[in-house]
């Protein structure tokens, strides 16, 4: 199970520190807050805090709840968020992650790869033997490039990602 704190870590490395101090606000209060009460809580601009909640709000991390003030055409949004909705949005965003990762992973073992020796310009099979197995762009002769490394890599990847998807244990959102 993961800290609030480590969720904390994660919203900073994904909105950096402003949005940290604005999910920090956000779940001191319980009643919510609007853009007004959080600058004056986080001493951040109001443009900057509205640019980091509608991110926020597009990955589900915040929610949002609209009225109208009176009978005037006015609305009142309050923001909230709490544990529980950070760690459904981080579930998310990680399980996309994880599928985009395992496509690559998928992609580099089933492909045979090509490189310039000059320039560094990678090639597929199939673009190396479109083109004679020479280089677009200078024409140097390509040879055979070992992509274990990045294979390795994506896997430590993956199972970094699988181990903090383990860690926040809870059910598909």
């Amino acid at each position: 199970m993961l800290t609030e704190n480590e969720l904390l870590s994660f919203v900073e490395k994904m909105y950096g520190s402003s949005g940290r101090k604005i999910i920090e606000a956000l779940m001191k209060s319980k009643t919510g807050m609007g853009i007004d009460e959080i600058a004056r809580e986080t001493n951040l601009r109001t443009n900057d805090i509205r640019r980091l909640l509608y991110e926020m709000a597009q990955e589900e991390f915040v929610i949002t709840l609209r009225s109208q003030r009176g009978e005037s055409m006015w609305y009142t949004y309050r923001w909230y968020t709490d544990t529980g909705i950070i760690k459904r949005a981080l579930v998310r965003r990680l399980r996309a992650t994880l599928n985009v990762l395992n496509e690559r992973l998928e992609y580099e073992q089933s492909t045979t790869f090509y490189i310039c020796p000059n320039d560094y310009t990678i090639y597929s099979f199939e673009e190396a033997f479109e083109n004679g197995f020479r280089c677009m762009h200078c024409q140097s002769e390509l040879i055979a490039f070992d992509n274990k490394s990045i294979i390795t890599f994506l896997k430590s990847l993956i199972e970094e990602i699988e181990k903090i998807l383990k860690a926040l244990s809870i059910n598909e959102a």
